[in-house]
């Protein structure tokens, strides 16, 4: 749904509150944005685009796992 129909929706509805924390997402995954471009340039002869990969960073904090030590006994 559109973000205008977040107005119309009370001040502690769970939308608006997972909204407000959600992360900006893609419109496009960008295989589908490649696979776009290519089909395009296929449909209207042009020659084939040479793409680039850019990934992105990585993030700041690692989570911590702490791993308890598990013994094994043979009986």
């Amino acid at each position: 749904m559109p973000v205008s129909c977040l107005d119309s929706l009370p001040q502690n509805h769970v939308a608006r509150r997972n909204f407000k924390s959600s992360a900006p997402h893609r419109w496009l995954s960008c295989f589908r944005r490649g696979f776009v471009i290519i089909k395009a340039a296929l449909l209207n002869h042009l020659p084939l685009p040479q793409g680039a990969f850019f990934p992105e960073p990585w993030p700041t904090l690692t989570p911590q796992v702490h791993v308890s030590l598990v013994t094994l006994s043979t009986a």
